[in-house]
């Protein structure tokens, strides 16, 4: 399944956390060099955060939200 921007970033923002690459990829059902790409785009727009976790294998996503603002 191809996944949109548009539903990718929903799913994040209904998350209210950050989510590794490799489990956003699992429930996707999408490649995740695929998903990265997406990722990035979302980035650039300012939706969402891209970060490594504790380990340095592990991408974090988060959607930025109104309340990140505040």
């Amino acid at each position: 399944m191809v996944a949109r921007k548009d539903v990718i970033y929903k799913l994040l923002a209904t998350k209210k956390k950050a989510t590794s690459l490799q489990k956003l990829s699992e429930e996707l059902e999408t490649p995740m060099p695929q998903l990265l790409r997406t990722l990035k785009n979302l980035e650039s727009e300012g939706l969402v955060e891209i970060s490594f976790g504790e380990n340095k294998a592990t991408i974090m996503v988060k959607a930025k939200t109104i309340e990140d603002y505040f």
